[in-house]
């Protein structure tokens, strides 16, 4: 099984590709992965499983019941298709909003599928539309610390790796929060472009 990137182009569905060659590169590397959501369809995912894709993003996902519905739903696709049951991997996309880690209603043991958790701080952004993310001295204020932690907590008692959400800082004060981000358990994170990819997959496998 491929080892998964440290660096992760989310593509929503109007989004197939990353633009740019550089982003073009990545994407074929295996860094880019579509996006879909609970109302998917079977015909929906054929025409990802069909075009080789080995990651899949679920969003708003917050509990083991979603990823047992889409990795049903991926088996059929992949029959449809005539690719190889069980191909398609499974990226959890969730604001934070979880179980607790070993409750039932967690991801541990629910599909072999589950690749890793991705924390969306955009969707708990919508979720708490009038809660600020950060404090004016940079950190994550309560309710998005608290997610963010749920996060890793949960992908640690599932046995799989954490990506962190998508960072606008730029230039030293991006690679330091990718640092950090490393330090607290972070396997990866999501990149807005190239450039912050080649940025974190330097960054975050430790030396």
């Amino acid at each position: 099984m491929k080892t998964l990137p440290r660096a992760l182009f989310l593509m929503p569905p109007a989004e197939r590709a990353p633009t740019g060659r550089r982003e073009a590169r990545f994407a074929a590397s295996g860094h880019a992965c579509p996006v879909v959501n609970n109302e998917s369809t079977v015909d929906e995912l054929q025409a990802i499983v069909a075009a080789g894709t080995p990651v899949i993003g679920l969003a708003g996902c917050r509990k083991g019941a979603d990823i047992q519905r889409l990795a049903t739903l991926l088996s059929v696709a992949e029959a449809q298709a005539g690719r190889a049951d069980g191909e398609t991997r499974i990226l959890a996309l969730t604001d934070g909003i979880l179980p607790a880690p070993a409750a039932p209603e967690g991801f541990a043991g629910k599909s072999a599928r589950l690749a890793a958790l991705v924390w969306d701080r955009l969707a708990l952004e919508n979720a708490l539309a009038t809660a600020a993310p950060r404090a004016q001295d940079g950190t994550w204020t309560v309710a998005f610390a608290a997610a963010r932690s749920a996060v890793l907590l949960a992908a640690a008692a599932a046995g799989i790796p954490a990506y962190d959400c998508a960072c606008d800082l730029d230039g030293n004060s991006f690679q330091r929060g990718c640092e950090i981000s490393r330090n607290e358990g972070f396997y990866g994170r999501i990149a807005t472009d190239a450039a912050q990819a080649a940025v974190i997959e330097a960054t975050y496998p430790r030396g």
